[in-house]
């Protein structure tokens, strides 16, 4: 079995509004023009009610104060605005995946991105860049389920328990590829930047020669996810995040006890939002 068989096997590749791939392409470009977003997403009313929904929650920050994309723009700028079209663009693309539970998925997604974004600044990692990683470390994950449906499974039902290496290791056992390499295609796919894809697919792996500060801010997020999905101290997570990745990342305890105490917040936010 091949990964180019897998998306073989999906037919169709889930596709993006024109908006959101206008945005992808200049996701790691702080100084790219959104004077038309406002515009653009007037024109796809589905994308629209997408990101007002989304625009409203307490995840980011507005509140139930947006009744327009203009407010939107108003209340929590351009750069926020261009995330939150993206993960909607994202998260609208695989809406539908038999055998996945969908939200405890997107749940894990926002809160890793949520935690990765934060981190992001300390490590001198684009926070937007950061934050579409986190949103679609495991989005490999999904196109496998869509794929072989049979084999996800046996995964599907173990990979809460299980080190991402594992899973990894799993993967490719009874694949001949993982979800890392799936994702890190479908990023390509989407036209994402380079340093999106090969975060996505040097995440399980972030110590490992070649692997950018992007990858290892992922790996750090989604194990922060994890442990706060858990309801575990903060203490608790951060004895068990890698000392040797967090200080190449130029992190240190202080920083970190902060970011996870605001991913114990973030849980239940996402909760609600998803």
């Amino acid at each position: 079995m091949t990964m180019n068989r897998l998306f073989d096997d999906i037919g169709t590749l889930p596709s993006m509004p024109k908006v959101v791939q206008s945005l992808i392409v200049g996701l790691n470009d702080e100084n790219v023009e959104l004077g038309s977003l406002s515009r653009d997403l007037r024109q796809d009313p589905t994308l629209s009610a997408r990101v007002l929904r989304l625009a409203n929650s307490s995840y980011y920050g507005a509140s139930g104060r947006v009744g327009s994309i203009d407010d939107a723009v108003a209340l929590i700028g351009l750069n926020a605005l261009r995330t939150l079209v993206v993960t909607s663009g994202v998260m609208g693309a695989l809406a539908r995946v038999p055998g996945i539970n969908l939200n405890a998925f997107w749940t894990h997604a926002l809160l890793t991105a949520g935690v990765a974004g934060r981190l992001a600044p300390a490590a001198g990692v684009p926070r937007e860049v950061a934050y579409s990683a986190g949103l679609m470390h495991r989005i490999g994950h999904l196109l496998i389920a869509l794929g072989h449906p049979d084999v996800i499974a046996r995964i599907e039902r173990d990979w809460r328990r299980m080190p991402v290496g594992e899973v990894v290791a799993a993967e490719q056992d009874l694949l001949g590829f993982d979800h890392c390499a799936v994702g890190a295609e479908l990023a390509r796919r989407w036209h994402f930047p380079p340093c999106v894809h090969e975060a996505l697919r040097d995440y399980a792996d972030p110590l490992r020669e070649g692997a950018g500060p992007c990858a290892g801010l992922v790996h750090l997020a989604a194990q922060i996810a994890s442990g706060c999905e858990d309801g575990e101290a903060a203490g608790i997570i951060l004895g068990y995040l890698p000392a040797a990745l967090w200080r190449a990342l130029g992190l240190d305890e202080a920083s970190l006890q902060l970011v996870i105490g605001r991913g114990a917040e973030l849980r239940y936010e996402v909760a609600r939002l998803i």
